[in-house]
């Protein structure tokens, strides 16, 4: 079976685990923009892997998931800044599902866990909840400080380890 890793990484956390899965599937880890990547036709089993963006994977992996990617076995991974076993997690996981389904792809792994924040993306949210005030969508809390600093930490050993484990045996 011919394997590969498609990943999209803006801060390098997703683009960590991606090569732990290839690692463990023996196989390449590209991003998705690569010469690799845009020719998916010889592969059997694609993992494929995103960091979370406004509710699901950045708007260029997603476009390039609905046109470079159907009727294969796939692997879904996923960072985020939020904890992974939570709703929102969840929702995100549920979100990947769809795009990948949409196309006939069969889901055979699964994988979410924390990462590091963006620092820009941080600063742009305290930006906007001074500006807004009480109508911020996001107001800076003390859970919400301490959950970007348990992030920072992510993923660790202990992420890479059960990355590899979610996708031993294809």
């Amino acid at each position: 079976m011919k394997k590969l890793v498609v990943y999209s990484s803006l801060t390098g956390n997703t683009k960590k685990i991606g090569e732990a899965i290839a690692q463990q599937l023996e196989c390449e880890a590209v991003s998705f923009d690569s010469e690799v990547a845009k020719n998916l036709a010889e592969y059997d089993f694609v993992a494929v892997g995103f960091y979370v963006d406004k509710g699901g994977p950045d708007a260029h992996f997603k476009r390039y998931l609905k046109e470079n990617l159907s009727n294969k076995k796939v692997g879904l991974f996923i960072t985020l800044g939020a904890e992974p076993d939570g709703e929102h997690g969840e929702k995100m996981l549920e979100n990947g599902r769809e795009i990948l389904r949409a196309n006939g792809n069969e889901i055979l792994r699964e994988f979410i866990c924390q990462g590091a924040i963006d620092p820009k993306l941080i600063e742009q949210m305290i930006e906007m909840a001074q500006n807004m005030g009480d109508k911020a969508p996001h107001p800076i809390t003390p859970e919400r400080i301490a959950r970007w600093e348990a992030a920072k930490s992510h993923p660790d050993e202990n992420d890479v380890a059960n990355a590899k484990k979610a996708f031993a045996g294809i």
